[in-house]
């Protein structure tokens, strides 16, 4: 499943962060039952779905395709992802039930990845052969992204300071300084404009659109597992509570005496 589809996926489904609050990473169910399919399921804390996706290889030939949308709470309890793929130009609908033992059966309308057929329905739990759990580390990518969206709209220091490690990096002239994340709480003005150090653009262009931007695409880098490179304006660290901002290509007196909203 290419990284790019998930997180476009998951862009509009992870909800915005309570007041001051920064929500748990989401959690996937990954089942990989035999050498030809393999299924996947993105949910939250309270076990309601984020995304789904499918991918399918058959000798040589290859397809997968991701949710789109919010899914629809059904009658029964359950959930329906209902989207059309433009990739395949495929209309795609997924019922999703919760299953024992903290899984999920999936419902497949059509049971088809493109011209290459699926199972109509999958079951997905922990505990089965070939199924995995882990953190969600491209979907909390996302959470973080609205999170700090949503921070830098309301003016919300509390949570921008959340978003961050304890300590966090600044530039001073040739050195580079440690500060308290309390510095957060007066950046919410000033946050945005951090230029880059690889090219001409600051965080507020960064971060703009309706959907994030690819971790693994410039102008953000991704290294390894445990960090990513805002183009050199801002990095953040994974820790077990989802990505946090861990330096900034600016002093801490820019933040520190950063004019209130």
């Amino acid at each position: 499943m290419p990284a790019g589809r998930t997180l476009l996926t998951l862009a509009l489904l992870v909800p915005f962060a309570a007041a001051h609050g920064a929500d748990a990473p989401p959690t996937q169910l990954i089942c990989k039952p035999d050498g030809v399919h393999s299924y996947r399921v993105s949910h939250d804390a309270a076990g309601t779905p984020l995304a789904v996706s499918v991918s399918v290889a058959a000798g040589k030939r290859e397809c997968d395709w991701a949710s789109a949308g919010p899914p629809l709470a059904q009658a029964d309890g359950g959930w329906r992802f209902d989207w059309t793929d433009t990739t395949l130009g495929q209309r795609q609908r997924v019922d999703v039930r919760r299953a024992a033992g903290a899984g999920y059966t999936l419902a497949f309308e059509p049971a088809a990845c493109g011209a290459l057929e699926i199972p109509a329905m999958a079951a997905l739990a922990p505990k089965a052969a070939g199924c995995s759990v882990s953190v969600d580390r491209d979907g909390a990518f996302v959470q973080f992204w609205r999170q700090l969206r949503d921070a830098l709209a309301r003016g919300d220091g509390l949570l921008l300071q959340k978003l961050s490690l304890p300590q966090l990096d600044f530039v001073e002239g040739p050195d580079i300084v440690k500060a308290p994340a309390t510095v957060m709480r007066r950046a919410a003005r000033c946050l945005p404009d951090v230029t880059a150090t690889t090219q001409r653009l600051d965080i507020r262009h960064m971060i703009a659109g309706d959907t994030p931007p690819r971790p693994d695409m410039p102008p953000l880098s991704r290294k390894g597992n445990e960090r990513i490179d805002f183009a050199g304006a801002m990095s953040l660290r994974w820790t077990p509570q989802g990505w946090r901002m861990d330096g900034f290509n600016a002093s801490r007196n820019v933040f520190a005496n950063c004019p209130a909203g």
